[in-house]
């Protein structure tokens, strides 16, 4: 998977014009090598130039490490008496790119371009964005099948703990069974959100100490990562028997959700999403408690391009995976939110996993 997307990133600095990548711990220098790495105050960084294989800059003592899960490209250490940044210099002048266009990770400190800059004055830097976020938003058949295995993991773990939800227990409680059952399906926990009752009401709140009362609402918003890739599923549902508000509520947010989900395929703009959903509970009298847009990116991180909100004109395509995730939130109340996780096809949009929904009828 990582040549794959190293053909892709280079396909995209070729149509940029660009020479050469330079990606930093994170998220895109995982895209980009594989390699599991974070922020520190050392230099590791990985040189993606467009006609050679990757570069990987970093400390001796991490080489054996970085080596394990390093699929292609060459390692070059330095030792801590040493000045990194000179390395990274002189490996780009090796490559006889220190006149060129250098595309740099948008997330690089400032700190650490000055130091850059120093050693390269006569580069031409530029940012990343157009390559690397290019390359993200569009997903492989592969990483969309992580991603669907990590919604499913997702919303069989919330399932869980909504049948085991009882009076008397906490949320924090609840959260430890949520994140049992994302442990148990082979994730690593990314988040937990439970929230009942009045916390419901927050579109986002942590577990508190609070216990569940008899015919409280319940909703738990949780997502693993699944190598990699993440699903992030909200299930809102009710501890004993939902009131008559509720399902009226809740039948309005399921409509907002479907009504978006119908709507979207390849070819439509994002925004237009939001407003099909938004102008759903609008009508049903609720427009001022949906307070939030209605979806964003799914992929390496829980929130990526693209954001489907008002605003964003971005024509979606096929490849594109994110949420959809309607809700009301009645202050002191109780909120309600509907979230799936969807792929965008030429003509509709695929769920990644159809999520049960009304499970309060199974109980």
């Amino acid at each position: 998977m990582v040549q794959q997307r190293l053909n892709k990133l280079k396909e995209l600095m070729r149509i940029n014009e660009t020479k050469c990548l330079i990606l930093v711990p994170g998220v895109d220098q995982f895209y980009a090598t594989g390699i599991i790495t974070h922020p520190s105050e050392r230099l590791l960084a990985a040189i993606i130039p467009l006609e050679e294989e990757p570069i990987i800059i970093c400390p001796s003592f991490e080489e054996s490490r970085i080596q394990k899960s390093l699929e292609t490209g060459k390692i070059r250490t330095w030792d801590e008496e040493q000045n990194p940044f000179k390395l990274l210099g002189k490996t780009v002048k090796e490559l006889g790119l220190e006149t060129e266009k250098i595309a740099l990770d948008n997330k690089l400190w400032f700190e650490w371009f000055l130091r850059i800059k120093e050693v390269l004055p006569k580069v031409q830097f530029t940012d990343s964005k157009k390559i690397i976020q290019a390359a993200r938003l569009i997903k492989s058949e592969q990483e969309i099948a992580k991603m669907k295995t990590a919604s499913k993991i997702a919303a069989e773990a919330i399932i869980k703990a909504h049948q085991e939800a009882a009076p008397g227990m906490t949320e924090t409680e609840i959260s430890e069974i949520v994140q049992k059952g994302l442990k148990k399906g082979g994730g690593r926990v990314a988040f937990c959100l439970v929230q009942s009752g009045s916390n419901s009401s927050f579109p986002h709140g942590s577990p508190t100490g609070r216990a569940i009362q008899q015919n409280d609402v319940l909703l738990i918003d949780a997502g693993p990562f699944y190598e990699g890739y993440i699903g992030d599923i909200t299930i809102t549902s009710v501890i004993g028997e939902p009131s008559d508000k509720f399902l009226k509520v809740y039948d309005i947010v399921y409509q907002g959700n479907r009504k978006a989900i119908e709507f979207l395929k390849a070819g439509v703009k994002a925004e237009e999403a939001d407003k099909i959903a938004r102008e759903v509970i609008k009508q049903a009298g609720f427009g001022d408690y949906f307070t939030h847009r209605l979806g964003h990116g799914l992929g390496l991180e829980a929130h990526e391009p693209p954001y489907i909100v008002k605003g964003n004109e971005l024509i979606l395509q096929s490849g594109m995976c994110h949420s959809v995730e309607p809700g009301i939130y009645l202050p002191n109340e109780f909120g309600i939110r509907i979230e799936d996780n969807i792929v965008i096809r030429e003509d509709h949009a695929e769920f990644l996993y159809k999520v049960p929904r009304r499970i309060w009828e199974e109980r």
